[in-house]
């Protein structure tokens, strides 16, 4: 539903509502759960120690704030050459 429908058919009372809703039970954030899937499948491979599996927040982008040098992306590359 585009937000102009949703203006169009639904009236301040019942989005208050639902704001409120929102704010009391909201859904779960589809990123965290996306990581909690990843690493629970690394961990399942066999391919990994328990202190190598990397936390939930690598696999969510947003959580990533650092930045690579030029370096160290080149770097990683080439440990996909191997």
């Amino acid at each position: 539903m585009t937000v102009k429908r949703l203006l169009a058919e639904t009236d301040s009372e019942e989005l208050s509502e639902w704001y409120a809703y929102d704010q009391r039970w909201p859904l779960p954030d589809p990123w965290a759960q996306t990581a909690r899937l990843c690493r629970i499948v690394m961990a399942s491979s066999g391919n990994y120690k328990k202190h190598d599996i990397p936390k939930e927040d690598v696999f969510i982008p947003a959580a990533k704030k650092q930045s690579q040098s030029s370096e160290e992306m080149w770097a990683e590359l080439m440990k996909l050459k191997q």
